[in-house]
């Protein structure tokens, strides 16, 4: 569920040519990726159980494409934007502000495990 539109597709282009190489690089292929690929999905990331892509992507279709794509008992709970880059003093990725050097802009979805409301009636 991809937003493909061309105009779309050239404007977060020309976002991420606006970002380090050397970082966008790292993120995807580097030793010290970003999370790690969802291999049947390309583009998306996995990162501290919750899906990404690189680049600001609108939130609510991004959202709505994750949803679809985890299993029973997860869902989105929020899509929003973020920086990250790798943290010089411990090598990890972590969230940082737009400017800061390395930074790579995401959109992440943050996932919840959905817990059954009548948990109460096994008591």
């Amino acid at each position: 569920m991809s937003d493909h539109d061309p105009a779309y597709v050239a404007a977060l282009a020309d976002q991420l040519a606006d970002v380090d190489p050397t970082a966008i690089n790292a993120a995807q292929t580097g030793t010290n990726q970003l999370g790690g690929a969802a291999t049947k999905h390309p583009g998306l990331r996995v990162w501290n159980g919750d899906l990404l892509r690189l680049g600001h992507l609108p939130k609510t279709p991004f959202a709505v494409e994750c949803n679809l794509l985890l299993p029973d008992g997860k869902y989105v709970e929020a899509a929003h934007h973020e920086h990250v880059h790798i943290d010089p003093h411990i090598h990890q990725w972590v969230f940082c502000r737009a400017d800061a050097a390395g930074a790579v802009p995401i959109t992440i979805a943050v996932t919840q495990t959905h817990i059954p409301e009548d948990d109460d009636a096994d008591r």
